[in-house]
């Protein structure tokens, strides 16, 4: 009798269970992403951070496995709308982008149905790739050149200089300059008419929304502008 009731017991418990999981699996979706580099190679060791509103300037609500070799990771969500960027560190860890490593820009939004798979694609660039893509066409554009500089006026390596049509910048502004060397020098094309608003930092993309203060305006004539920046510090 007792082996009867504890026989009935687990399989109650197992009907239970199986239920619990099939209810479980028809309010998910799974998640396949796909990352390729600039070129359009797989990108290998990529992870998607996504979040569950468009602020993606704070710790991610799901990370994804690493890509493998073919570029591609599978994960599981709840159903709902995302937000997702991946990012490729050359040391796997966390923490800011410097050079070398390389981000997807601006999130991707993402509907997951429930019970059905969803399918996303990434590109990731290094800043100086981003700049290139962000930069002016130098048949009408200005250089803007000098040192990126700290408080006490020591030049700071592994940073960058943007330029920005708003005073207030949000994640990736509108034109970056390639990594600073040991020396602190930089170089940045921007369009020759309008007005513009600069900065430099050492992370990508921006951690938080800035305001600028330091307002450029291009000169009729002038194809060089001279301009040493002071790091803006997190």
């Amino acid at each position: 009798m007792k082996r009867m009731f504890l026989y009935l017991a687990l399989s109650m418990a197992v009907c239970v269970l199986a239920l619990s999981l099939n209810g479980f699996a028809a309010e998910t979706s799974r998640l396949k992403g796909t990352v390729l580099d600039s070129e359009g190679r797989p990108a290998e060791g990529a992870k998607l951070f996504i979040y569950g509103s468009s602020n993606v300037k704070r710790q991610a609500d799901f990370i994804s496995p690493m890509s493998g070799s073919d570029g591609r990771m599978l994960i599981t969500l709840p159903a709902g709308r995302y937000w997702a960027v991946a990012r490729l560190k050359k040391d796997g860890n966390y923490g800011p982008l410097m050079p070398g490593d390389k981000h997807s820009g601006e999130p991707v939004e993402i509907d997951m149905e429930a019970g059905r798979d969803t399918e996303a694609s990434f590109v990731v660039a290094d800043i100086r790739e981003v700049g290139q893509k962000k930069r002016a066409d130098t048949a009408n554009s200005v250089r803007l050149w000098g040192r990126v500089v700290d408080a006490q006026g020591n030049p700071v390596a592994n940073a960058y200089v943007f330029a920005n049509r708003e005073k207030d910048v949000d994640y990736v502004p509108d034109y970056l300059s390639p990594w600073t060397d040991e020396t602190g020098n930089y170089s940045l094309s921007i369009p020759a008419t309008g007005r513009y608003f600069v900065g430099s930092v050492r992370q990508f993309p921006l951690p938080s929304k800035i305001t600028l203060t330091r307002e450029v305006v291009p000169v009729p004539g002038k194809s060089d502008i001279a301009l040493d920046l002071q790091l803006i510090v997190y």
